[in-house]
């Protein structure tokens, strides 16, 4: 069909939008790049002194005069060049002095020798605020990225390594240098300057977390530890205990900068997505495979992932260019913000959740994120979803139009910021002439510019108030504190304080520290609580009436806590105590969803045979939270998330209630009938007589059944399930029966008994049938695996409307039976004209891994395989000086282009707009068109995925998590296949887009073609 020809094809353009400074886009070398990304030889020049001119930097004195601060705030300088260059990210141990993390070697230098990346010790010794000594603690680390204090020196993070850096003797270097850790980044091609592990954070629970960088892989090995496996971090971040140096992986995948709240909640940035959380822990997710949870990591601006800025700096001349060439087409690279050079989120970093007692309450837990490359610091207020689970950050209302804090110095590289023990804010300011990625300027921009202009200079503000009489320094000595006060300490009102005594408590060890801590977690003070009860469990004195009494606390955070931390009883015996197990159902009516969600996820890590009353305690909680006021959809996904195992109690429990409704217990029995007993499954669906009637309740159970393999008949004993299949049968052909009804009948056939539903079905696949009737007709019979199933729809083709035929070639060519089936019926004349299969099919077969298919196809369908590329380019050179008509070529745009493209109001958005794409100029549309795979971005490969059933499934992958995978289709269908049903996926690394797109096509009607796409608005 070549509706779908060109819709694919026009997806290798947006292979032309890789994204700035991600260098898993395919580019690999210097060299590449090159090749790839820098300008057309001939087509583009610059002219340095005219069209280059560089802005000076502004020396520290002058510094703090360029920037603009919200009313009642100011920046001071904390520290500058020459004590401080690249600072990155910084640290502060227990006596208040700052070690930074110096990447000197950013961003091309990584291998110079020695490595130029090192750690500086400041202090602040008068106590103004000012770090006026410094003092090299360690160096000759390659492209370092993190560094974190504990244990009585650093912890730094240096791809593919984490260091520790210890100061024996006192003098203020670091004599033991130990690599602890290793394999971050390990099995990629190249690493990604700007994608390398970073952020130490302290946990609640005692371990250091650190970012992974956004997805990267590796083998990640614990030198000190080699008894431990290694693991592959697969996209995860990463968590360690500095005491023991156990370690395993935590949810991640965002780029440069990730922090928690005062409550554990964890945030992290992307470069065009700057505020991101983590609704729940990713380990609830792969628990049961027949129900997909929505990913973990959500994006939480309400203005978007790369919201409007408002940058007071001039843009830079080299970025200034670069977008008028990416506009015109001479360069490769995406245009965004609609051509904008600037004034939205492209550089995202360091997001940082305000922890501190100097602001006042109201900037508690806001979060803090820079612009590297827009020289401003960006606030969100973060509150409480309207789904009640997940949370939202919000533009301050007295800060529509500028942002917190924003300087005129183009030089200025916001990158990071750190809590201090000041109660202040701490920003990490590069101070580079270029920040942006290398990967992403091209070459005849890049051989005029300086990479690494700056490396000699930096700069570290805090953010405080006018007035500020309070602490005005650094200056703290948490080393000689004694564990009482230690522990009065977890009730500061300053975040870094709490933190750094709970730090120094897990390192001491001093069990004199646990009755203290028990008293603590059943006082008033709600976050010192948080910080107790996470200590109780790093000590292994955590007694359960402490959680129990948690259970019940004033403050919902604390009660959520303590819903986790219940999980831990189920690790040391085998069956929870009645009292714990009671606590934790009256959470079922929570005034707070959050504590209901929470409960929910965490009641499928006891044991399914827990029991209260004589009944199934998971059986009690989840009727109890589907019960509860205002539950949403979030809670109920929590419930269809437990695992099988509690499957059977759970249903039992609700059918054996009043009804609730139907559809919020439907993934249960899907699950059940998908994993159950035989006598399981007959026990629920004796108890279904009232509930079967549901359609969602009625397509879970036969979708179970149908994963499962059982047989209807040997489980629908009282034949509650057949009754409405049979009637299905008859409303589903029923040309007077409302088109809603019919089509409701045609999908529970589909999961039904084949050989009952054959009749109806083919029934619904007449010409004189309706074009929903038929396509939902044809993938009911797809779901079959019958012999008789493919003969009927091959038997209708020909008399099948377009969407219905293009479903329908779409099933048969999803196995080899079937594959064969179609070539056969087409060599016989009985079915298609070899004309007739879309391109995309074509080759489809040609590459097809079924031997049997590749040689048939190569005799049926001889007049449809396409020419070579050459013969083809040749062919239609002369379109690109032909003059077209905008007018016809629509009508090509809407024979080929409308199931994957947009323009004009007209199409189905799967590939990029043509409002876009129009931008890359004629030449670069035609090779697109007739080389689809020349180039491809990888957002944009195409995959194929193989499922147990044998059916094959192409397209886009638009979602790979631990649960399911999501491939988007020609048409703009997206497809969600659970792991559990994945045989196994590969891809060419080709586009979507077939070869071919041009048949039927003469140049005039290419001309016209090209025009129409120039043209459109």
């Amino acid at each position: 069909m070549n509706v779908q020809m060109l819709t694919r094809c026009l997806l290798i353009l947006s292979l032309f939008s890789a994204a700035e400074a991600q260098p898993s886009e395919g580019i690999q070398t210097k060299t590449t790049y090159a090749k790839a990304y820098g300008a057309t030889k001939g087509t583009v020049a610059v002219d340095p002194d005219k069209e280059l001119p560089r802005y000076p930097a502004v020396e520290p004195k002058n510094a703090v005069g360029t920037w603009q601060v919200k009313k009642g705030f100011k920046l001071e300088l904390a520290a500058h060049e020459p004590q401080v260059r690249d600072p990155i990210a910084v640290s502060f141990d227990e006596r208040g002095r700052m070690f930074v993390c110096e990447m000197n070697d950013y961003s091309e230098m990584r291998d110079a020798t020695p490595h130029l990346g090192r750690v500086s010790m400041l202090e602040d010794k008068d106590g103004d605020g000012h770090f006026e000594t410094s003092r090299i603690f360690a160096d000759n680390l390659a492209w370092p990225t993190g560094v974190f204090w504990a244990n009585g020196g650093v912890f730094v993070a240096a791809t593919p390594d984490i260091w520790f850096l210890q100061d024996k003797d006192g003098d203020g270097k670091a004599e033991l240098r130990e690599k602890v850790f290793t394999g971050f980044g390990t099995g990629l091609k190249i690493l990604n300057v700007q994608g390398l592990m970073n952020c130490f954070q302290w946990g609640l629970d005692g371990r250091i977390h650190l970012q992974a960088g956004g997805g990267n892989r590796g083998l990640v090995k614990c030198l000190k530890r080699p008894e431990l496996a290694a693991i592959e971090l697969g996209g995860k971040d990463f968590w360690f205990d500095p005491r023991t140096f156990e370690f395993g992986l935590e949810g991640g995948g965002a780029q440069y900068g990730m922090s928690f709240d005062d409550y554990g909640r964890k945030f992290a940035c992307s470069n065009s997505d700057h505020l991101q959380y983590w609704v729940n822990d990713d380990k609830y997710a792969g628990r049961n495979p027949h129900t997909i949870m929505p990913p973990a990591r959500r994006s939480i601006a309400t203005d978007g992932g790369a919201a409007e800025v408002f940058r007071l700096s001039p843009d830079e001349p080299w970025r200034i260019i670069r977008t008028r060439w990416r506009i015109s087409g001479v360069v490769k690279g995406s245009v965004e913000g609609g051509g904008r050079v600037s004034g939205y989120f492209t550089g995202a970093t360091g997001t940082t959740i305000y922890r501190g007692d100097a602001y006042g309450a109201e900037f508690v837990g806001n979060s803090f994120t820079g612009d590297a490359g827009g020289q401003l610091v960006h606030r969100k207020i973060i509150r409480t979803a309207d789904d009640g689970v997940s949370l939202v950050g919000e533009r301050p209302k007295d800060e529509q139009g500028y942002e917190f804090a924003a300087s005129k110095d183009t030089w200025v590289r916001v990158v990071n910021f750190a809590n201090a023990p000041d109660g202040c804010m701490h920003i990490c300011d590069m101070y580079r002439e270029v920040i942006e990625h290398p990967w992403s300027i091209p070459d005849e921009i890049k051989k005029h510019i300086d990479l690494n202009s700056g490396n000699d200079r930096g700069r570290i503000y805090r953010i405080v108030p006018e007035s500020f009489p309070n602490r005005r320094g650094t200056q703290v000595n948490l080393a000689d504190a004694s564990v009482e006060e230690l522990v009065k300490t977890l009730e500061h009102t300053n975040g870094w304080h709490r933190d750094a005594a709970a730090r120094l408590l897990c390192e001491r060890g001093d069990k004199a520290a646990i009755p203290l801590l028990q008293r603590l977690a059943g006082g008033d003070h709600v976050l010192a609580k948080t910080h107790a009860l996470g200590l109780l469990t790093v000590f292994k004195a955590l007694p359960e009436e402490v959680v129990v009494k948690a259970l019940t606390d004033p403050d919902a955070h604390v009660r959520e806590m303590a819903v986790v931390l219940a999980e831990k009883f189920t690790q040391t015996k085998s069956s929870p105590s009645e009292a714990l197990l009671t606590a934790l159902l009256a959470l079922t009516n929570d005034p707070v969803l959050r504590v209901r969600y929470q409960l929910m996820l965490s009641a499928g890590e006891f044991p399914a045979t827990s029991r209260v009353g004589g009944e199934s305690w998971v059986g009690k909680v989840a009727v109890g939270v589907l019960n509860s006021p205002g539950a949403t959809a979030a809670l109920k996904g929590a419930v269809a998330s437990l695992p099988p195992s509690t499957a059977f109690a759970v249903a039992s429990s609700y059918l054996s209630k009043p009804m609730i409704e139907a559809a919020a217990i439907a993934p249960i029995i899907r699950t059940l009938c998908a994993t159950g007993t035989r006598d399981e499954i007959k026990s629920i669906l004796k108890l279904s007589a009232k509930p079967i009637r549901s359609p969602e309740y009625l397509r879970a159970a036969l979708e179970g059944l149908k994963r499962s393999g059982t047989p209807l008949i040997d489980v629908d004993v009282n034949g509650a399930l057949q009754a409405v299949l049979t009637e299905a049968g008859t409303t589903a052909p029923n040309a007077t029966a409302p088109i809603a009804s019919r089509l409701e009948a045609i999908t529970l056939l589909g999961i039904g008994d084949a050989g009952k539903a054959l009749p109806p079905l083919t029934t619904c696949l007449e010409k004189e049938q309706p074009e929903s009737v038929q396509a939902a007709a044809v993938r009911a019979l797809g779901a079959s695996s019958a012999t008789a199933a493919t003969e009927a729809i091959l038997t209708h083709l020909t008399v099948l409307s377009p969407k219905a035929r293009e479903a329908a070639l779409e099933i048969l060519f999803a196995t080899e039976k079937r594959s064969i089936a179609l070539l056969q019926a087409v060599q016989e004349g009985i079915s298609l004209k070899p004309t007739d299969i879309p391109a995309a099919q074509v080759q489809a077969m040609l590459k097809s891994t079924h031997k049997s298919v590749v040689e048939l196809a190569r005799i049926v369908l001889t007049s449809v395989i396409p020419p070579s590329r050459e013969e083809v380019i040749t062919k239609f050179k002369p379109a690109l000086t032909t003059t077209g008509d905008a007018v016809k070529g629509q009508v090509h745009f809407s024979g080929r282009c409308i199931a994957c493209h947009t323009a004009n109001g007209l199409g189905i958005e799967v590939g990029p707009s043509l409002v876009t794409v129009k931008t890359k100029g004629r030449e670069a549309l035609l090779t697109a068109i007739l080389e689809p795979h020349k180039e491809v971005a990888p957002q944009f490969i195409a995959y194929t995925v193989t499922a147990k059933d044998g059916r094959m499934l192409s397209g886009i992958v638009t979602q790979d998590d631990a649960t399911s995978m999501t491939l988007k289709m020609m048409g703009g269908a997206a497809v969600n296949i659970p792991r559990a049903e994945i045989k196994g996926s590969q891809s060419s690394g080709q586009s979507l887009m077939p070869e071919g797109l041009e048949t039927g096509l003469g140049v005039q009607d290419m001309a016209d073609l090209l025009t129409f796409i120039e043209s459109v608005k």
